[in-house]
């Protein structure tokens, strides 16, 4: 503001000598009153036009990636009009888990402004400029906005824009070797395939049919009888292969008021994103029960058993986006799905704050015939000598 001000001084003083250059007859006085208004007139003009039609664009090598991977972004500004741009002071948004390499990667609090940097553009030119992100959090993130500011060549006038459009990296959480979990004797993902009777899965709900005699209250499907004036019953989808379900933990600390151990919360994810990986590269059917709820709904994070890419990348979203917080209590989680998990399923329990109440019902599933391994996910950490 206080530079415009300065700049319509000049207009103002620009105006004065050329009225004084008339008014005396003097040709120089009123040349250079002339010139003055000219050159701020134009830079006026120019700062008023010079980010109409610059086009700023975003893309990335790819949106999904896992923790401590690099992401390449690539920046495109193009100025459409034969207008030039004398310089363009840029600043594009990022988040403080994801790092430019070589670009100012000093320790920033919070979402700050992440990328700086000026240049000149053209009339009808294009500049490309190709940054390496490095992920180093697992989270869903976003790059952007950014600002623009331009002006005038003589820096008199100024404009300034912000564009809201941004990208999404969603960042997987981080794998761990196999051999530091220890699962070995229990999940031979390499191997012969378990032969398993079909079953029907509880978690995989396909449709409704009339209810018929014989069904029990788990079957009735409760949502398609509320709107019809007769009993429905659930359809659910067999399954004859092998399959791992996950039952993860969020919770980093036995009583809800203790701080949260970030450190044990992001091994015991890490550890079930493992898990998923090995038993989808095995093409084992997969499926992931967490006590914390889905991003941005009121939902429990809840995915029933099934195999293929899509199911898995399902799966790997919910980790990333998992809350470090929980809904319930893990062993009420226990406690209801028991019996909703079909026979034959291998189960994993992944926990950073395995309680007394946990060990208990994991000791019931085996009781009743499940296959279930409790994973103690709590970060090791070396003890310093004093």
């Amino acid at each position: 503001m206080n530079a415009e001000l300065f700049a319509d001084l000049w207009l103002l003083a620009g105006g004065l000598l050329l009225l004084v250059g008339l008014l005396a007859n003097s040709y120089a006085v009123a040349t250079l009153g002339l010139l003055l208004l000219a050159v701020v007139l134009t830079a006026r003009l120019w700062a008023h036009f010079v980010l109409r039609a610059v086009q700023y664009d975003r893309s990335l090598s790819t949106e999904r990636v896992y923790a401590g991977e690099s992401v390449r972004l690539e920046i495109r500004i193009t100025n459409r009009k034969p207008l030039a741009v004398p310089w363009l002071h840029l600043e594009d948004q990022l988040d403080s888990h994801l790092h430019v390499r070589g670009v100012g990667d000093e320790e920033r609090p919070g979402r700050q402004w992440g990328i700086r940097q000026q240049v000149s553009v053209g009339w009808y030119e294009r500049l490309c400029f190709t940054y390496d992100v490095a992920c180093t959090r697992r989270g869903y993130y976003h790059i952007g906005p950014v600002r623009l500011r331009s002006g005038d060549p003589f820096g008199l006038y100024e404009q300034e824009r912000e564009e809201r459009d941004t990208v999404a990296i969603l960042v997987y959480p981080r794998l761990l070797p196999l051999q530091d979990l220890d699962l070995g004797r229990l999940f031979p993902f390499e191997g012969s395939r378990p032969r398993i009777a079909a079953l029907d899965d509880p978690l995989n709900i396909t449709g409704a049919r009339p209810y018929t005699e014989g069904d029990t209250l788990r079957q009735v499907h409760w949502r398609a009888t509320a709107r019809s004036p007769e009993l429905w019953s659930k359809v659910l989808r067999p399954t004859t292969e092998p399959g791992l379900l996950i039952l993860l933990d969020v919770a980093s600390s036995e009583r809800p008021w203790q701080l949260i151990d970030t450190e044990s919360l992001e091994r015991a994810i890490s550890t079930a994103a493992t898990l998923a990986h090995r038993a989808h590269a095995a093409r084992w059917a997969l499926g992931l029960l967490v006590n914390g709820l889905q991003s941005g709904t009121g939902h429990r994070i809840r995915l029933g058993l099934a195999r293929g890419d899509a199911p898995f990348a399902t799966v790997m979203e919910a980790l990333a986006k998992a809350p470090p917080f929980p809904s319930i209590p893990f062993p009420d989680l226990l406690r209801a799905e028991r019996r909703k998990i079909p026979r034959g399923t291998t189960i994993v329990a992944v926990s950073a704050a395995p309680s007394e109440s946990v060990r208990e019902q994991i000791e019931i599933y085996r009781r009743t015939g499940h296959r279930i391994l409790l994973v103690d996910a709590r970060a090791r950490r070396e003890e310093v000598p004093a």
